[in-house]
């Protein structure tokens, strides 16, 4: 896809891509499973990343033949957002100036993460860039998730813009299917810990520097 003649917004997600969070929130995923009595690995819980929790985790549970249920594990997770209240934060270098420059440039900036909004939004007051953002989209504001479109629609929508006139980053394959649905241009970060396969996007950036 070419990039669009217009851009008059770009949609960033926000964990692994402006916000090395990745590897601690598996950390902390690994912890619960733990509690649940399978011992999983980190390389086998990067599947997680960017996934849904519902498609991904019920395998990890039954290979390791763990009594409880995707429900149980959920209840769980909530303490894992820990990360997004605790965890020492910080944006990806360059992001924030980059942020800045979108905006005197008169781009809209959006951000579009299946986190829940209350970490979400924790996580962006405890970074200071909350009011950098025209406009957020969170897993619990949309009917369906990544790698549907609805997310990057909904944020298009609340922008006032056509998907087509956006530009999105993302670091995982279902954030890229997501954006692409939508009908956005798809640029793929791969500046964080845990690189993803992200051949689906239009291109791809290591940094934002």
């Amino acid at each position: 896809m070419a990039r669009p003649e217009r851009i008059d917004a770009v949609l960033f997600d926000f964990d692994g891509t402006l916000c090395n969070t990745e590897v601690e929130n598996i950390r902390l995923v690994q912890g619960v499973l733990r509690r649940m009595g399978a011992e999983v690995s980190l390389e086998e819980l990067e599947v997680l990343t960017g996934g849904e929790d519902r498609v991904t985790v019920p395998p990890i549970l039954e290979r390791h033949h763990v009594d409880g249920t995707i429900d149980d594990y959920e209840r769980l997770r909530d303490d894992c957002y820990r990360t997004y209240a605790e965890a020492a934060l910080a944006m990806e270098p360059g992001a924030i100036e980059m942020l800045d420059d979108l905006r005197a440039r008169g781009v809209r900036v959006g951000l579009v993460s299946m986190t829940v909004s209350r970490c979400i939004l924790t996580a962006l007051a405890r970074l200071g860039v909350l009011s950098r953002f025209d406009a957020i989209v969170c897993g619990d504001m949309v009917s369906r998730r990544k790698p549907a479109p609805d997310p990057y629609l909904h944020a298009a929508e609340l922008l006032g813009v056509e998907p087509s006139a956006c530009v999105a980053v993302e670091d995982s394959p279902t954030g890229i299917a997501s954006a692409k649905a939508a009908g956005c241009y798809v640029i793929a970060y791969t500046g964080c810990d845990i690189v993803q396969d992200v051949s689906a996007a239009d291109e791809v950036i290591s940094t934002y520097v």
